[in-house]
């Protein structure tokens, strides 16, 4: 018996998502859902987490692309973000200001490593701040409508004959 050896197959890509992750930090939930509600789209993927180490499990298989940390007083904190690994520094981050916090350094978070860090002090500075850092996740609305009604017009307006008086 003679046999011709198999050719390697080609392992097949990994199919990249046409969605964006968005990890949402508040230990708050009824203002973690109102956020998610604001920001909801099909081409974003949302996560609303308690804490910060909720982002980074080792059994959590979605990676984010922005998370948004929402500082509260006593539970989450500037300090926290000091504590994760170098590599989940490289993120976006977006920083939103609350009434327990009224103001956080951001070049004390930039010294430390942090390569994308932005501050936003309501929900709709936050939603400014996505859609900048991540270009893809804007609504993109393609008006159909006022394209038929065009040639409709055009075609009515030479069935009728215009009488002059």
């Amino acid at each position: 018996m003679n046999r011709r050896p198999r050719p390697r197959r080609k392992p097949k890509p990994t199919p990249k998502p046409d969605y964006k992750s968005i990890f949402i930090v508040d230990p708050i939930k009824g203002e973690r859902l109102q956020l998610a509600k604001l920001l909801k789209q099909e081409k974003l993927f949302i996560m609303t987490l308690v804490s910060l180490v909720d982002c980074f499990k080792q059994n959590n298989p979605m990676k984010p692309d922005l998370i948004i940390y929402v500082l509260r007083k006593g539970k989450t904190e500037l300090t926290h973000l000091k504590n994760i690994k170098n590599h989940f520094r490289t993120l976006h981050f977006v920083i939103v200001l609350t009434n327990d916090v009224s103001e956080a350094n951001l070049d004390e978070l930039k010294e430390n490593g942090f390569t994308s860090v932005h501050k936003a002090g309501s929900q709709d500075m936050v939603k400014e701040h996505i859609y900048t850092l991540i270009p893809e996740a804007q609504k993109t609305q393609v008006e159909e409508e006022p394209a038929l009604t065009a040639p409709a017009q055009v075609a009515s307006a030479q069935e009728t004959p215009v009488r002059a008086t």
